[in-house]
């Protein structure tokens, strides 16, 4: 990584991104993550705008995500992202969530690492494009030294839960698709009680595959694994209409104890 490189913003902590258990909610995590990559392409004049303009958009194909640590409600924190293209394929991006160093003291380990591959697409298609043609000039000089694994997740045959979601208005984004982390809340909210109050997730690997649309109805399915020491769970999210698998995550859990947010003690 070249610090130069490195997009940086503060955060805090807020109130909306903790859930019942106290924790933080793993979709709040694609919803900053989107909003400082948005950010970073736009000073480097290849945001989605910009993309728009030639008949182009990006897209994610896949996430995965660490949370290492619990958070506390008005942490203050500071969010970094950096880029690099693969082979002129896609683009690797990175993403640390760290807890703000107190003036004298060595740095914090962070509390989320992340890594996200985007897809330049032509927006009449669908179909993928080679980035050089329509990224400025430098910007494919410093080249990502490997990429992660695209993940081909095997046949989902089993599964022990189902829930049902439509697809609302406000689960779009500006390309008039399911946003990103819409598929993730789906995902966790289908992990069923008592299971959802004693576990947080720790990992998470999520693979797109096609297009959540307006009016759409999703079923939502999840594989349960207690053999280990924690809980493991795959997901798939499925259009009803038509039986188009739309999504693949795998998550790993971890047991936890409440927490009181109320004291501001938790984490």
């Amino acid at each position: 990584m070249n610090k130069a490189s490195v997009f940086s913003a503060p955060l805090i902590l807020p109130y909306s991104a903790i859930n019942a258990n106290g924790r933080v909610k793993a979709d709040w995590l694609l919803n900053v993550f989107q909003d400082i990559s948005s950010q970073q392409c736009s000073h480097l004049g290849i945001s989605g705008f910009d993309m728009a303009k030639k008949q182009l958009k990006w897209v994610v194909a896949q996430y995965r995500i660490q949370i290492h640590d619990a958070f506390k409600w008005l942490m203050p924190l500071t969010l970094n992202t950096w880029r690099a293209p693969w082979k002129n394929l896609y683009e690797i991006r990175q993403f640390t969530l760290v807890p703000e160093t107190p003036p004298g003291e060595e740095p914090l380990p962070p509390l989320v690492t992340a890594t996200g591959i985007w897809i330049l697409i032509r927006a009449e298609s669908g179909k993928p494009v080679r980035l050089a043609p329509h990224m400025p000039a430098g910007l494919l000089d410093t080249p990502a030294d490997r990429a992660p694994r695209i993940e081909k997740p095997a046949r989902f045959d089993e599964y022990h839960h189902e829930t049902t979601f439509p697809v609302r208005f406000l689960d779009l984004d500006l390309n008039q698709h399911v946003n990103n982390r819409v598929y993730l809340r789906w995902a966790v909210e289908t992990l069923p009680e008592p299971y959802c109050f004693e576990y947080a997730p720790a990992r998470c690997t999520v693979v797109y595959k096609k297009e959540g649309l307006f009016g759409d109805r999703i079923l939502s399915r999840i594989h349960m694994d207690l053999s280990g020491p924690g809980l493991r769970t795959e997901h798939a999210i499925i259009r009803q209409e038509t039986g188009e698998e739309l999504a693949r995550l795998m998550l790993e859990w971890t047991k936890i104890s409440p927490m009181d947010i109320f004291n501001n003690e938790n984490g």
